[in-house]
């Protein structure tokens, strides 16, 4: 009960953060308030993995939950990190707190998992699940940790504060408007370049998309939501490894407009 309140104390204190740099109370940085979001979750990441390592070298005995139970707590637990990771999608223009309260939430859906996992194996496993159910609860603790760490770097690979680009051109441009892709992804949400011009000067920001997904014909659409449950996790993982890839779009957005004879002011 201890290490548990422990953990849901560290991940409010995350979200208090994000919430007094919202309302801007206390007048602190969002460097200051992001550095100590991050902390927070680390910490209650490192406290669930020793938490929950402990079932590998501790007899402790687990609580058999039974079938009905068992199956209760995975359709909550599921219901839970489906929500949460379909929030994680939708933090696009609404700021960094926004997006740190939703990485929170996901932090918390993944402990969720953990209690189905040892729920399930209580039930199904005749042998001892104190081993595979401490591997998996350390592996999410890891998780977790490393979750805190990418709040910490986020800002400095996200498009937030790097959407609003200007150009300065010698040349005669004739088009008063210019857009240029980005990414070309046939699952996750793509981004382009639009900006007018005026007097060789190209201002302009990189704009969103809707995701491909949205275009599929409506059977696919119907099959992608009975397989929702087994697909977003792998559509998340991949969401993630896109993110990454997309801190070297300013870098492309030079490279293209420099083409054009027009070069960052």
């Amino acid at each position: 009960m201890l290490a548990s309140a422990l953990i849901n104390v560290l991940m409010m204190m995350a979200k208090v953060e994000c919430y007094l740099g919202e309302k801007n109370i206390k007048n602190k940085t969002f460097k200051y308030r992001n550095r100590f979001t991050s902390l927070f979750v680390v910490l209650a990441g490192i406290q669930y993995a020793l938490y929950m390592s402990r079932m590998l070298y501790i007899d402790v005995k687990i609580y058999d939950y039974g079938l009905f139970l068992a199956v209760i707590i995975a359709f909550v637990s599921f219901v839970e990190i489906t929500f949460a990771i379909i929030g994680c999608f939708k933090v696009n223009g609404k700021g960094h707190y926004y997006r740190n309260i939703k990485i929170i939430n996901l932090c918390s859906a993944i402990t969720a998992i953990v209690v189905t996992f040892v729920a399930l194996l209580s039930v199904a496993d005749e042998n001892d699940p104190r081993f595979m159910s401490g591997i998996f609860g350390l592996g999410v603790g890891i998780l977790i940790t490393l979750l805190g760490l990418f709040i910490l770097i986020a800002p400095k690979i996200s498009l937030v504060d790097n959407e609003h680009n200007v150009y300065i051109s010698n040349q005669g441009f004739k088009e008063k408007e210019i857009s240029i892709p980005l990414t070309n992804s046939k699952f996750y949400a793509n981004y382009i370049y639009v900006a007018t011009i005026s007097n060789g000067v190209a201002d302009g920001h990189i704009i969103r998309k809707k995701s491909p997904i949205f275009k599929w014909n409506i059977y696919i659409k119907i099959l992608i939501i009975i397989l929702s449950e087994i697909l977003i996790f792998p559509y998340a993982i991949g969401a993630f490894v896109f993110y990454f890839k997309n801190r070297k779009l300013i870098k492309k957005l030079d490279g293209e407009m420099a083409q054009l004879g027009f070069y960052k002011t």
